[in-house]
């Protein structure tokens, strides 16, 4: 599933880069408790909304595609 693997790639490139989550949440707008559970390790397994995506790909400086695997492109 596409958007699976979208939350799991986001949740790999921020710990990659050692985002701190609380401020992500602050700058990206989303409540900690819901980013917690889409990208934190042993999370709940919730997905992102297209809205935090786009949120936290605005606060990161990154394109959300970079974060489509290239087989869920094609």
């Amino acid at each position: 599933m596409i958007h699976t693997d979208i939350t799991k790639n986001v949740a790999k490139y921020v710990k990659d880069i050692g985002v701190n989550l609380s401020e992500l949440s602050r700058k990206a707008e989303i409540p900690y408790s819901s980013l917690y559970a889409s990208l934190a390790e042993g999370g709940r397994g919730r997905e992102l909304r297209a809205k935090e995506l786009v949120s936290i790909c605005f606060v990161l400086r990154i394109n959300p595609m970079n974060f489509v695997d290239k087989k869920d492109k094609e």
